[in-house]
């Protein structure tokens, strides 16, 4: 799976730009349009919604305002000294002149409202019968006496002293619509009782009309009844059956919602008094059609941004990883070539691909260079090798004549001399072996007490060494030849002889990750040693040779310290505590027997 994957998105540098260009800023960057167009589609549609509301709540308004107006006017006539007098008795008055004065007060009421956007139709029926309007009816007018019976029975049942009747028969000549607006009321006085019916009627389709001259072409608007019924609407066909049911069921004076089988905003509200639904609807493609021409641009506009930026970004990367391949090619080429490579800068690159390309010149030049030391240290080393072989040829012959002395010195019987011939064979055998430069503490104890023999028969016990080693630290690893030429420098330049036998303390210890090595005599100090002449040449080459293996070996983890007083002198020397305990502590013994054959 993981080769087809870098098969098919090979793991180069311009790969992996384009991937982190697309991967950092192309998909937040469509996330966060998408997230944007989302919210601006919500808040359109809550605009949308809040217009709808705001164009119904017109419509609601202008009729509550167009039913005021109506109930207004009945109470400004029933009111009236004049017609009440004309109404309470016909007789007293010439039926042309009553009917003149009536029509004339109708007159003055509508003139009074000139305002208002719908003319009110008004009907008055005195108790004898007498029908007055302030319109021309569609028939001859009629006795209605019946009709104020009828309806005093009505309103004397109801609740209200009026009735509001949405579905009224329209009998105005040449009015639109077949259906009217009317308010009843029975006309009383305190002093006459009932003196005749009133009716006012509001045409219905005049004033929808006149409503919704400035709505919105888009905007559907419908008025039903409680019992489903349509009573008014400006597009068809009218709202569904279930819209309404839903709109019913809801029992709610306002409210919105999405439908979804219609794709419309729907936006209603109720009117109690009429038990009328006010009902708006907005298709929802209006709305889409305005969000997806922005998106659309924005998507338009981002494709171009992607492309834009996908060009530079390949050839940015290619101005910058086409060096890069002269590179690897040419460091491809220095083996075959045998580094004799070097990379060609343009004048055109760029400071970091410059300065690439000349560190890499340097590099080969370097590392020419380099192995040609290497080559020539490698010769001095084989030189050097060469002229050890030769040298090591005087040792071995030394030890085979030291070995023929000690079997001489004990036929003689001079255990002495044996024993001088023993250690000095030992010290001479560890000197041979070259290649190793550490040695246990314990071995190196053993060639200091080697060494300490040699110098007890030659100074005739006038000296005395102690020894203070911790068990822990005994296979510690010590530069070999690190205490012998400390304690050679105590006896050498550190006593005096006419004082009588002098001590030297030799000890080891651990602290924390340092291992301690401490060499003290009480003998007359650094400073009065050095104003003594010196006795013998190749004075100070023990301490120097010591100093600078220490630094070879350890870096700055070794060193050598020198604390003087009048009294003697402390050598400390520190080095990192370095454990290497043996697989068998056996065979320790061997002295110059072990080397007297095969040499």
């Amino acid at each position: 799976m993981m080769s087809i994957w870098r098969y098919l998105l090979p793991n180069t540098l311009k790969i992996k730009l384009i991937m982190a260009y697309i991967t950092l800023l192309m998909v937040p960057l469509c996330v966060a349009i998408l997230y944007l167009f989302q919210h601006f589609e919500s808040i359109r549609q809550k605009d949308m919604l809040d217009q709808m509301s705001e164009r119904m709540q017109q419509v609601h308004v202008s009729l509550i305002d167009m039913m005021a107006f109506a109930y207004k006017a009945n109470i400004m006539l029933s009111q009236d000294e004049s017609l009440i007098q004309i109404m309470d008795d016909p007789d007293k008055y010439d039926p042309f002149d009553r009917k003149k004065v009536i029509e004339s007060k109708m007159f003055g009421i509508n003139n009074s409202f000139f305002f208002h956007q719908t003319e009110l139709y008004f009907k008055f029926i005195d108790r004898k019968g007498n029908v007055y309007t302030s319109y021309a009816p569609n028939g001859k007018l009629t006795n209605g006496l019946k009709e104020v019976q009828d309806w005093q029975n009505k309103l004397e049942s109801g609740s209200h002293p009026y009735r509001w009747v949405a579905d009224d028969w329209n009998d105005v000549n040449g009015s639109q619509g077949s259906k009217l607006l009317s308010l009843y009321t029975i006309l009383d006085d305190q002093l006459r009782g009932n003196f005749g019916l009133s009716r006012i009627s509001i045409n219905i389709q005049e004033w929808f009309r006149s409503t919704l001259k400035d709505s919105p072409a888009n905007q559907d608007l419908t008025i039903f009844t409680g019992q489903g019924e349509a009573v008014l609407q400006n597009k068809e066909p009218a709202i569904s059956i279930d819209m309404m049911q839903r709109i019913m069921s809801a029992r709610a004076q306002e409210g919105h919602f999405e439908d979804e089988r219609a794709l419309s905003l729907v936006n209603y509200s109720y009117l109690e008094e009429l038990d009328w639904y006010v009902v708006s609807q907005m298709p929802l493609s209006e709305l889409q059609q305005e969000i997806q021409r922005l998106r659309l641009i924005a998507f338009l506009f981002l494709t171009i941004l992607v492309i834009a930026f996908v060009i530079v970004t390949i050839f940015l990367s290619a101005r910058m990883t086409e060096p890069l391949y002269v590179l690897e090619r040419s460091m491809e080429e220095a083996s075959d070539k045998k580094l004799n490579v070097k990379i060609s800068i343009g004048k055109g690159a760029t400071d970091e691909v410059r300065s690439l390309g000349e560190s890499f010149n340097r590099m080969i030049d370097d590392v020419i260079e380099l192995i040609n030391k290497l080559k020539l240290e490698e010769r001095q080393k084989q030189a050097v090798r060469f002229q050890m072989l030769i040298s090591q040829m005087n040792p071995h012959f030394l030890l085979n004549t030291l070995n023929t002395v000690k079997w001489m010195a004990r036929k003689e019987k001079q255990e002495a001399i044996a024993g001088i011939c023993t250690s000095l064979g030992f010290i001479l055998e560890a000197s041979l072996g070259s290649e190793i430069e550490l040695v246990t503490l314990k071995e190196e104890i053993k060639l200091l007490r080697s060494y300490e023999s040699i110098q007890a028969f030659r100074f005739r016990d006038q000296f005395t060494i102690h020894y203070e080693m911790d068990e822990s630290v005994q296979y510690a690893l010590v530069p070999k030849f690190s205490l012998q030429p400390l304690v050679e420098n105590s006896i050498a330049h550190g006593f005096d002889t006419a004082k009588g036998c002098c001590t030297i303390w030799v000890r080891a210890k651990a602290e924390g990750s340092e291992l301690i090595l401490e060499v003290e005599d009480n003998g007359i100090g650094m400073e009065e040693a050095a104003r003594r002449p010196v006795r013998r040449s190749g004075h100070g080459i023990g301490l120097s040779n010591l100093r600078e293996r220490l630094q070879l070996l350890f870096k700055r983890e070794g060193s050598i310290e020198f604390v003087s007083s009048a009294e003697g002198t402390l050598v400390r020397i520190r080095l990192p505590l370095l454990i290497a305990t043996p697989y068998s502590q056996e065979g320790d013994g061997g002295h110059v027997d072990g080397f007297a054959g095969g040499r």
